[in-house]
């Protein structure tokens, strides 16, 4: 055999040694930095999470009528707006009367019974998703505002939508019972989309 075929006997199986350890060496890199980013990305959650905590204790502390509020109001639209079938729409009156006042059972359109069967038509399902109050005035006797109620839908395997709805709202402290609820309409976002 020459030198040639000699070397090049040994130096093939010697490449690929080397190239399998690089590659060996690169997997284990990725994988450290892949840990290292799941451990920060934690870490940062626990922090957002902390904080958000600090600022319900603040709130809870500086103005507890809107604490009560938006509790309340988080209690109120998770039984109005979590519908899955018509049957949980007819008798999600029910459910809410305890959170509000007797004017409010007979004036809302929460309150209305879907004479339609909208629910069996459609079939589609609605699921509570959030809510971002907006206090306009807080005393011991009443807290009031706006509100957008954000429900995700779903129609038969079709993608999910976001829907706002927006209310006028007011709540009674002392009664720990919301008021006013007056739907008075959908939020629309408008947007350039140039700009997103």
């Amino acid at each position: 055999m020459t030198k040639t075929k000699i070397m090049m006997k040994w130096l093939a199986p010697l490449v690929l040694l080397l190239v399998g350890f690089v590659f060996q060496l690169s997997s284990q890199a990725n994988n450290h930095s892949a840990n290292q980013t799941t451990k920060q990305v934690s870490k940062t959650q626990k922090t957002v999470d902390l904080q958000a905590q600090k600022n319900d204790q603040t709130l809870s502390d500086k103005q507890p009528n809107i604490a009560k509020a938006t509790k309340r109001l988080n209690d109120l639209y998770a039984l109005d707006w979590t519908i899955g079938t018509q049957q949980e729409f007819d008798h999600k009156a029910t459910a809410m009367a305890p959170l509000v006042t007797k004017d409010v059972v007979r004036n809302s359109l929460d309150f209305k019974p879907d004479t339609d069967r909208m629910m069996t038509q459609t079939g589609v399902i609605m699921v509570f998703d959030h809510m971002v109050f907006m206090p306009t005035s807080a005393t011991d006797q009443n807290v009031s505002g706006k509100v957008v109620v954000f429900v995700k839908s779903h129609y038969e395997g079709k993608p999910e939508a976001t829907t706002r709805f927006v209310y006028n709202i007011s709540y009674n402290p002392e009664h720990n019972k919301i008021t006013q609820l007056d739907r008075i309409g959908t939020f629309q976002l408008q947007s350039d989309s140039s700009v997103l």
